[in-house]
């Protein structure tokens, strides 16, 4: 099926469901460098461009934004980034695929927003719903911010604790604790897919959960 790129710190459940997909889990192992709670986010490591995997390469720094030069969402057709972090080689190789830039502040861009499909997502950073909105070939759901489980942090992110993989948008955790469950769920079944979570832990921000296709890796 696909390799799927996520922390080491994921869910024993959301493994075993990977798994039994049909997929292969890649855990990304520490990295100090990305800063403390952050050591194995595969968003801060790795970026989905056109179904394949670029990597971060250079020296990265343990700090807001420096860390976040990879975080960035691509859908088809759009870059959506604080482009004055992203990294040189991931912003060039979008430019080669001719993809549109959208400036947002917040540069935990992927962290911050759920993957659905090629043109739809969903988030709860106003900054990131004010640009995406106004764009006519986005389908952005706007939910209310609500403390997403971060070790080290007192909070995280709905995004990071996410990912699109096959045809499920799956959630590390207990998304039912979410006050916006019922909006998040209709509006992924509306694209055709399906939502996979886990009732027995709590929601947690790991990073992101990133598919790449076996031949890319």
């Amino acid at each position: 099926m696909s390799e799927v790129f996520l922390s080491r710190r994921a869910g024993a459940p959301l493994l075993e469901h990977l798994i039994a997909r049909g997929h292969t889990p890649r855990l990304v192992e520490d990295d100090g460098r990305f800063g403390k709670g952050l050591e194995s986010h595969a968003d801060l490591r790795l970026c989905a461009v056109d179904g394949k995997a670029v990597f971060f390469e250079g020296e990265p720094l343990p700090r807001y934004p420096e860390n976040a030069a990879f975080c960035a969402v691509v859908l088809d057709g759009f870059l959506i980034h604080r482009l004055d972090i992203t990294a040189p080689g991931l912003r060039e190789r979008c430019r080669e695929l001719g993809l549109r830039e959208l400036h947002v502040r917040q540069g935990y861009t992927k962290c911050s927003c759920v993957l659905v499909d090629g043109r739809s997502l969903i988030t709860s950073d106003p900054g990131i719903y004010a640009v995406l909105s106004k764009v006519p070939e986005l389908r952005v759901l706007k939910i209310r911010e609500r403390a997403v489980r971060l070790p080290g942090f007192d909070t995280g992110f709905i995004g990071g604790a996410s990912g699109r993989v096959g045809d499920e948008v799956v959630f590390n955790g207990d998304l039912t604790s979410h006050p916006d469950f019922g909006s998040i769920c209709d509006f992924i079944v509306s694209r055709g897919l399906r939502v996979q979570f886990f009732p027995d832990y709590e929601l947690t921000d790991i990073g992101s959960i990133i598919e790449i296709r076996r031949d890319s890796v």
